[in-house]
């Protein structure tokens, strides 16, 4: 991918590959990295919409099988327990063990971080030109890498339930604990507008039912135009099952 200086723009091209650090030895008394390119053995190709699903409440009444026949699906982290997405991103390295020890990696595409991606022995996949974010983040960041144009967000609830309360569906099971954090979704948020940014040729839609004041702020907060909300009932009669 190339860079632009009008808005930090991201250009689209194919990702074929990157150099990653696998070493950091001592010699002669200087650090030296041992470094190896990784070639993309993914070759994604856009095919219908990008469905990103985050792990948020909000989407718990929604069938994400309903997603398969019109797009690709972008999941994160124990998403797979209950959905297997066609790609599954995580950045944790708890999380990244995990799915490699259980060879979730038989079941689906599984992006991770080039450290994780080493320990894995390459069982997992190289997350492309890795911007460093949240899995959620990441899983749309990859989907624009792919060249999507329309992205939809679905279960990305970008609010705080509280000190202890549930925003996130697997809270409180095996490898996630409590949520004590209140300033977590300024930096889902946060993350969110820099990928926005970065895509202007990329429409980005919430599906949300209750979108609180920040995620309305997402349709004029970028002065590019690129982002919208849009309730289920809207998402399944004008995305999923279109008449006409």
């Amino acid at each position: 991918m190339t860079s632009n200086n009008i808005n930090n723009a991201i250009e689209w091209t194919q990702y074929t590959g990157e150099t990653i650090i696998v070493k950091i030895i001592i010699r002669g008394g200087k650090k030296v990295q041992e470094t190896k390119f990784v070639e993309d053995r993914v070759n994604a190709k856009p095919n219908g919409n990008a469905y990103i699903i985050g792990n948020g409440p909000s989407r718990a009444n929604f069938d994400l099988n309903t997603l398969q026949s019109s797009g690709q699906t972008y999941g994160c982290n124990a998403l797979y327990r209950d959905f297997i997405p066609d790609y599954l991103f995580m950045v944790d390295r708890t999380v990244a063990q995990h799915i490699n020890d259980n060879k979730i990696y038989e079941k689906t595409i599984c992006y991770a971080p080039a450290i994780e991606y080493t320990r894995s022995n390459g069982n997992l996949h190289l997350i492309p030109n890795n911007p460093h974010w949240v899995s959620g983040s990441t899983a749309m960041w990859t989907a624009c890498v792919h060249g999507h144009k329309n992205v939809y967000l679905i279960g990305f609830d970008f609010q705080e339930y509280g000190k202890g309360k549930l925003n996130n569906m697997y809270q409180d099971t095996e490898l996630y604990g409590p949520r004590n954090n209140e300033g977590v979704m300024e930096v889902w948020l946060k993350q969110l507008r820099e990928c926005v940014k970065q895509r202007p040729d990329v429409h980005f839609t919430v599906v949300h039912d209750a979108p609180t004041e920040p995620m309305k702020h997402l349709q004029t907060g970028t002065d590019l135009g690129n982002t919208s909300l849009m309730t289920y009932a809207e998402f399944k009669t004008k995305v999923l099952n279109p008449v006409g």
